[in-house]
């Protein structure tokens, strides 16, 4: 906490945020700063964490509850007395959640500057309240096209050949657009999942029938990649890792469902496949894919993509493509040497990515998150979900479950990586 200096006399002048702050104005600007990082990708773990820290920085005690559709909070001073005192409660309902980094980075300037009596409670809602009305750092346009360029780069690293790239690419332009559509509409947008998986299915069918050496299965996974739950099911994982039970299950039962409705669409047009053809996606693609250099231009378009999607601000954008090099170039070294266990590839390859993240956030003073979720969405286990679920709705079980184990082992692996790099480089900040 810091006074200022009176230009007058010299003597050290209290801020104008340097009065007591009431019990109620505190648990106002906690349950507004609370709601904003929820909405922008804090997990529940790290929010509750940061709740806890302003409030003790203000003299009070909180006990905050964040789960992914709301936000329980209760305000009580440091040390009871013997005369009874009211608790103060407040309560939040949250519609609308995703990752948005230049947001969360401008939210946590706004409450490093409030604890550090820079900016009153007052000031400090105002602020909270413009960065959620403004607008995005990249715009929709452009998010479509990210969500186009991330398509066709995974089919690259599904080892895919140049039409699959091509017709992946249209999936995800395809479903890039419903989902801006969509989302217009509360009740319409719990289709775009299902509409995804259904659009892609259709499309691999189409592929096979003009190209017949297309890969079907390469063109639903990476088409469809944008829709993939990898980094909620990782998130959930954290979460119960971390003992916030029902905040973690809520996201793991999140991520179940949305592979489900992927994989319904995707189920009706194999439901015609004497009639159209179409076949499942196999546990395996064993196809040699296209060479270095194509994985090369992958890598740093598919990094600047999901900078675009996760709202990276526009100067540390180089962060995504560092972050992205880093899990990759350890991911490859890793299954190069052991190419059975890729569970020990993405403990490497996490454990590499937050290492560096936690190092640049010392450096720059920003929260790790805005550089270590662009390497780590490289990383998270999504397919292996889907693959998993389409070799149990091919009566293939044995296979079925292998692939849900593998998934269920290489999210654990993230999530411990994340665990001993916060050990081996812990960041300055809790976000």
């Amino acid at each position: 906490m810091t006074d200022s200096v009176d230009d007058d006399t010299g003597d050290l002048a209290p801020t104008p945020s340097a009065r007591h702050r009431s019990r109620e104005e505190l648990a106002d600007y906690l349950l507004d700063m609370g709601a904003a990082l929820a909405s922008y990708g804090c997990p529940s773990y790290r929010l509750e964490d940061v709740i806890r820290l302003v409030a003790e920085t203000e003299g009070y005690r909180a006990e905050p509850f964040a789960l992914p559709t709301g936000l329980f909070l209760r305000v009580t001073p440091k040390e009871r007395g013997p005369e009874p005192v009211p608790e103060v409660h407040r309560m939040t309902r949250l519609s609308d959640w995703g990752v948005d980094l230049e947001r969360l980075m401008l939210v946590d300037a706004i409450f490093n500057d409030v604890a550090d009596r820079r900016a009153t409670i007052e000031q400090g809602r105002a602020r909270i309240r413009e960065v959620v009305k403004g607008p995005p750092v990249w715009s929709n346009a452009l998010v479509w096209a990210a969500t186009t360029v991330a398509a066709g780069a995974a089919a690259v690293f599904f080892r895919g050949s140049l039409v699959d790239v091509l017709v992946a690419s249209i999936v995800g332009a395809a479903i890039g657009g419903s989902r801006s559509y969509l989302g217009r509409n509360p009740a319409q947008r719990l289709l775009s999942d299902f509409m995804g998986g259904l659009f892609a299915a259709m499309c691999a069918w189409l592929a096979t029938r003009v190209w017949p050496t297309a890969a079907p299965e390469v063109i639903v996974l990476a088409g469809s990649i944008s829709l993939f739950p990898g980094m909620t099911f990782t998130t959930g994982l954290a979460e119960v890792a971390q003992k916030n039970l029902v905040s973690g299950g809520a996201r793991l039962m999140e991520s179940g469902v949305t592979l489900l409705l992927i994989l319904f669409g995707v189920a009706l047009v194999a439901g015609f496949q004497k009639m159209t053809g179409v076949v499942m996606p196999p546990g395996e693609i064993t196809r040699s894919g296209l060479g270095l250099g194509y994985q090369a231009v992958a890598l740093v378009l598919s990094s600047i993509a999901f900078g675009v999607l996760f709202q990276v601000p526009r100067r540390y954008m180089w962060t995504a493509l560092v972050s992205g090099a880093t899990g990759y170039a350890v991911t490859a070294l890793a299954v190069r040497h052991i190419p059975e266990a890729p569970h020990v590839a993405a403990f490497c390859a996490a454990l590499a990515v937050c290492v560096l993240s936690n190092a640049l956030a010392r450096v720059m003073n920003r929260p790790a998150q805005l550089f270590q979720l662009p390497g780590m969405i490289l990383l998270v286990p999504g397919s292996f979900g889907f693959v998993s679920l389409g070799q149990l709705l091919a009566k293939k079980p044995d296979a079925g479950v292998q692939e849900g184990f593998t998934m269920a082992l290489v999210g654990a692996a993230l999530v411990i990586g994340v665990l001993v790099a916060n050990v081996v480089m812990p960041a300055r900040k809790l976000l």
